[in-house]
């Protein structure tokens, strides 16, 4: 069995059932819907990255929630600097920041194709609500794993958090766990689906 901390693997994602494992919000955002945030997804691949920001901006937008992508303000750049993203979300006049990313891989059948592994932060919640900054710059710290052959179905375990975007403060966060799927658009909407319905549901959306 191959357990991993993936940097946002959403191909994986994409082609899963999901569930919702767990979510917590911070008592002192329960009540103060955020409006507006800037969704961030955390992947090495420039195409999954900007599908999954888009999917779900789309969904915040049906549901009267303003998003924008982050890959409109970094382009193709998986990362930018703490100061270029203070400006940038300044600019936006957002009032959260979304990110999303795999945090562990369970695959058990067939040949895998190797992953881009997350080495820097524990997918765990954290005492006292950490900030986004440094949890944004410790999430693409990757190293690369080979592939090889493997037995047994495939399950993806995946983070989002929601933090303020003037503060940086966390004010909720979530665990889906998603297993394999071949309708990949039916799958994909039903992620994002969960976890707009989550936050809403902690009244943080």
């Amino acid at each position: 069995m191959k357990r991993c901390l993936a940097v946002l693997a959403l191909v994986l994602l994409a082609s899963c059932t999901s569930r919702l494992v767990s979510q917590q919000a911070n008592p002192d955002y329960i009540g103060k819907p955020f409006k507006s945030v800037m969704v961030v997804a955390v992947a090495s691949d420039d195409l999954v990255r900007r599908t999954f920001e888009d999917r779900l901006v789309a969904t915040l937008a049906k549901r009267g929630v303003k998003g924008i992508p982050a890959y409109s303000v970094v382009g193709a750049r998986r990362q930018i600097e703490e100061a270029e993203l203070r400006q940038a979300l300044e600019r936006s006049g957002v009032e959260g920041v979304l990110i999303t990313r795999v945090t562990r891989v369970d695959q058990s059948s067939g040949y895998t194709s190797g992953a881009t592994v997350s080495v820097g932060y524990s997918y765990g919640y954290g005492a006292g609500f950490g900030g986004f900054y440094g949890y944004y710059s410790g999430v693409w710290d990757t190293t690369t794993t080979a592939p090889q052959k493997v037995s047994g179905p495939t399950w993806t375990l995946s983070e989002t958090r929601l933090f303020d975007a003037k503060n940086g403060t966390l004010a909720w966060t979530g665990l889906v766990d998603t297993r394999n799927n071949n309708d990949i658009g039916a799958a994909l909407t039903q992620y994002v689906d969960i976890i707009f319905d989550a936050m809403v549901s902690d009244r943080v959306l």
